[in-house]
């Protein structure tokens, strides 16, 4: 064979084994590009069920169109107009027209094993997921003024060859002004981050909002700075979801040129939790007038944890620095858990309130569902040694500063005990310890004195309202000063302090007992008359 026959015969086959190659590499790559588009199906089939069992919306319509390369899923939701309405009296006059909103995205899907090639992305994984929301003309003239050209959102999900994945929402800034209404808005963005595992049980967030600044002229000024949430969860043993939370936020100013009332319903709240009636005298009533507000450094962190069957949980609060007008406060720092918490009566608990029925039941009702079912399966979260602690609890005032802390456990409660009141307490352990200044009780006192005392104008020489301060500042120094002398409290450079203690069904306050009503014994019954002495010799 000559040495151009054999070259000749080498191409051919070199040329037949690379044509083969490319056939075995396009199958193969289709193959698998249609094998991962069945699992990215499964994958977001899941995620469709999830957004199913969410009561804030109705599945309007929903259809997936699988190709080999790439796929479609389009999704279109309503309000759930019968989860709000027995609150539309309480919701904005328009907010029937917002229930009838349809929301319509579709889903971009680009299967794996190197979705974003077209796109020069060598990134590999299960799938792409690019959302769009479908919006009408109206809608899209209006987000124009804000964003421009840029979508108002972007939402991207990448699915990993293991079933979890990574998804990411972004919106862009934009600084809008409107100079005849006076209205300016500087947004500084947002970007979300979701790591999430397969089964969606444990996952991760990231939110991050530079900044917010909102200004109108005849209302005022409000800004946020530097906003940054975090979260990690996972299941525990008990089925209670374990993690973190935290969040901080760098500032937060308010500058209001209006004068705003309020009336906070304490009393109604204390009925909410106790179903005992208290008179509107303890709801605080005023204006907050025009102000200037700054917040530095506002923080929270929430942990929860298990040992066994039981979960611990922990949270905190926290800011540096709070000045309103001229006073200045802070900073603030609180710290509180709850311990020993059945994990397993926790889950049951969940579960029940969860099946509770709410579509067009009104508040009050579905209100006493949520008590009667906390009284039938909560049991064991208070006969398994529960303990509330609030660690730490410490506030700079102008007027100088509040301390607390404090725990409050059951010990060896039975269901027996919760029959008979005197059992119920002598199971109870509480202890506190409070230090506040005399200042700020005086100003507590006379806020509520002048919500008491109703200044009647018409009357002849009506007490004025220095009057009623100067007596409800007197009689708080006399009881003050009552309790000091008794060794109830001290008073020492403005500042009030005292200790509870209840153990064993009997109260100490600064280690001096102090009798409850029904421990004190009854007063001795009145010995009977003697009779007349002529009654008593007479036959």
């Amino acid at each position: 064979m000559s040495s151009h026959t054999f070259l000749s015969v080498f191409r051919s086959r070199g040329l037949k084994q690379a044509a083969a190659g490319v056939v075995v590499a396009a199958v193969a790559w289709g193959g698998g590009s249609y094998w991962f588009g069945l699992k990215t199906e499964q994958t977001l089939a899941e995620q469709y069920r999830l957004l199913q069992s969410v009561p804030l919306f109705v599945v309007k319509s929903h259809s997936y169109q699988r190709g080999w390369f790439s796929s479609t899923e389009t999704t279109e939701l309503t309000f759930n107009k019968k989860l709000f309405t027995p609150y539309l009296s309480m919701l904005p006059a328009n907010a029937a027209e917002w229930l009838d909103t349809t929301v319509r995205y579709t889903n971009h899907i680009k299967h794996g094993p190197l979705p974003e090639i077209g796109d020069f992305g060598f990134r590999p994984g299960r799938a792409v997921v690019t959302t769009e929301f479908a919006m009408s003309e109206q809608t899209r003239k209006t987000l124009q003024k804000f964003f421009g050209d840029k979508p108002p959102i972007t939402v991207i999900n990448r699915l990993n060859f293991g079933g979890g994945g990574t998804l990411t929402a972004s919106i862009p800034k934009f600084d809008y002004e409107e100079p005849l209404a006076g209205v300016k808005v500087d947004w500084k963005g947002l970007d979300t981050r979701i790591d999430y595992e397969p089964g969606y049980k444990e996952y991760a967030v990231d939110v991050k909002v530079p900044g917010l600044n909102v200004e109108a002229a005849t209302k005022g000024r409000v800004a946020l700075d530097g906003v940054h949430y975090q979260s990690s969860h996972r299941p525990g043993q008990t089925g209670v979801t374990l993690g973190s939370s935290e969040m901080s936020v760098v500032k937060v100013s308010l500058d209001a040129k209006e004068s705003l009332p309020y009336e906070i319903k304490l009393n109604e709240l204390v009925y909410l939790l106790t179903r005992m009636r208290v008179g509107e005298f303890i709801n605080p009533v005023g204006e907050i007038k025009p102000s200037r507000a700054v917040l530095d450094q506002l923080r929270y962190q929430i942990v929860t944890s298990e040992q066994d069957d039981f979960v611990n949980t922990r949270g905190k609060l926290s800011f540096a620095h709070l000045s309103v007008d001229q006073n200045s406060y802070g900073p603030m720092r609180l710290d509180v858990s709850a311990n020993h918490l059945h994990g397993p009566t926790l889950v049951r608990l969940d579960q029940a309130l969860s099946a509770i029925p709410f579509e067009g039941v009104e508040p009050a009702a579905l209100r006493q569902q949520y008590i009667d079912t906390i009284k039938k399966n909560g049991l064991p979260l208070l006969t398994n040694n529960p303990k509330l602690l609030v660690n730490d609890f410490y506030l700079k005032l102008p007027a100088g500063e509040v301390k607390a802390s404090g725990d409050l456990a059951l010990n060896n409660l039975r269901e027996a005990d919760l029959n008979k009141p005197a059992d119920f307490l002598a199971k109870v352990e509480a202890n506190a310890s409070i230090e506040v200044p005399k200042l700020t009780l005086e100003s507590m006192v006379v806020a509520q004195a002048r919500n008491l005392f109703v200044v009647d104008e018409t009357a002849e020489n009506p007490p004025s309202v220095d009057e009623i301060d100067d007596l409800a500042r007197n009689l708080l120094a006399s009881q003050l000063e009552i309790w000091q002398e008794g060794h109830y409290l001290t008073i020492q450079n403005g500042q009030v302090r005292t200790r509870m203690n209840w153990k064993d069904g009997k109260m100490s306050i600064s280690g001096k007992p102090v009798s409850m009503p029904w421990q004190e014994a009854p007063p001795a019954p009145e010995p009977e008359p003697a009779p007349p002495p002529a009654a008593a010799a007479r036959p």
